[in-house]
């Protein structure tokens, strides 16, 4: 599971800026967080992110995109995707001269581990793998790295690494260099496997989407959707007629007249992106992984985008501690009843300039208290009490 990211200079976060998923010290919600069997600390299940549009909501969801994408990259160097040449901080030419920086402390498979990674204009300028085993007094790095000067730990055993492309994460090499059976292997690939395992929800409604046909996952769907009021009862791929490839259908059983099939493409936009997203997110809530979702909200009813949230923050249906986080202009679940005031994140560039990422628990009204626990936050936050609002001209 997620437990902090920390980004600097990165596109519009000039300062050093930190998602948190540690849990302020409220008295909301209790039961809904997520809690590690193995040491028994606590972590948030949901973090949703508001704020205007430019206000970098996207951009900390991106973060964490791009790091794995570069982490995960295929083996072969003509699979590596280019990196971008302007990470940096765009508003002060000085920051193009300064490394972007990526900070991650995460749990996986029984280790606690923090990942950092430094980039200058493509290049890597420093790399660190720390770990510790949880409920044992085993901790270390496993490897750290500045430019082509690499150190491995003491449980690390030596690969060819003097070939490694400045551009290419250690971390990759060694997942993909280190026979099994070696705690130092088990420890890399929990670490690589947990950026992998991640599921990056598209915003999108594609008019095909990507649906499982094994019999558990299609019933699941069905279930969730059915729990969301939509009448689907199943789904199968056929031939078309006539046409190369294939179609998929979508079986309707209406409560009061026989079941008939529709082509997904005629189907609307939301239960499009429905049927994109959901495989994603019950696989989630089966292997316990994270979710990241831009615009999560985008083509859903509000009643929806609650139901959705609800799959994480209720134990019985997260038992393995998945997390979600997402981005959102929808206002629906900002209240008290669904959120804690820490699951609830601003953010907004107040001056133009420096983005600022702050949950609802840390920020301090006019008066200068934070948000009480029974105010509409909704409400006040369309009204700019809480900062994070566009000043509109009308």
């Amino acid at each position: 599971m997620l437990v902090q990211l920390t980004l600097k200079n990165f596109k519009i976060f000039k300062e050093e800026t930190l998602l948190d998923c540690i849990p302020g010290p409220i008295n909301e919600h209790k039961a809904s967080l997520i809690k590690d069997p193995l040491d028994g600390e606590q972590f948030l299940p949901v973090i949703s992110v508001y704020g205007p549009n430019s206000g970098g909501k996207s951009t900390v969801l991106y973060g964490l995109s791009y790091l794995s994408a570069l982490i995960t990259a295929p083996a072969s160097a003509s699979s590596i995707p280019s990196v971008p040449q302007h990470l940096s901080y765009r508003m002060d030419p000085d920051c193009a001269h300064i490394p972007t920086e990526f900070d991650v402390l995460f749990r996986h498979k029984g280790f606690l581990f923090r990942y950092q990674l430094h980039l200058l204009r493509g290049v890597i300028q420093e790399e660190n793998l720390f770990y510790g085993r949880l409920g044992k007094d085993d901790a270390g790095i496993l490897f750290n790295r500045k430019e082509s000067d690499f150190h491995l730990g003491k449980t690390v055993p030596a690969v060819q690494i003097e070939q490694l492309p400045p551009d290419r994460p250690l971390l990759a090499l060694l997942f993909h260099s280190l026979d099994c059976g070696s705690m130092a292997c088990e420890s890399v690939q929990a670490a690589f496997s947990w950026f992998r395992d991640i599921h990056f929800l598209s915003p999108d409604s594609p008019v095909y989407p990507q649906l499982p046909n094994e019999p558990d996952m299609q019933a699941a769907i069905c279930s969730a959707l059915q729990a969301m009021d939509l009448d689907i009862t199943g789904y199968r791929t056929t031939l078309r007629d006539g046409i190369d490839g294939r179609e998929l259908l979508i079986t309707h059983t209406p409560a009061a007249s026989a079941s008939y099939e529709l082509p997904c493409s005629e189907e609307s936009k939301g239960t499009r992106k429905l049927l994109s997203i959901l495989p994603d997110i019950l696989l989630s809530l089966k292997e316990g992984h994270l979710v990241v979702a831009d615009d999560l909200d985008s083509l859903l009813h509000p009643h929806l985008l609650r139901y959705i949230t609800s799959l994480y923050t209720n134990c019985e249906k997260n038992p393995h501690g998945s997390q979600l986080i997402f981005t959102s202009h929808n206002t629906a679940i900002l209240m008290p009843a669904v959120l804690r005031r820490d699951e609830i994140w601003l953010c907004s560039r107040p001056t133009g300039e420096d983005a600022q990422l702050y949950p609802l628990s840390w920020y301090k009204k006019e008066n200068g208290l934070i948000p009480r626990n029974d105010e509409a936050y909704g409400k006040q936050y369309l009204e700019g009490r809480y900062g994070a609002s566009p000043k509109v001209s009308y």
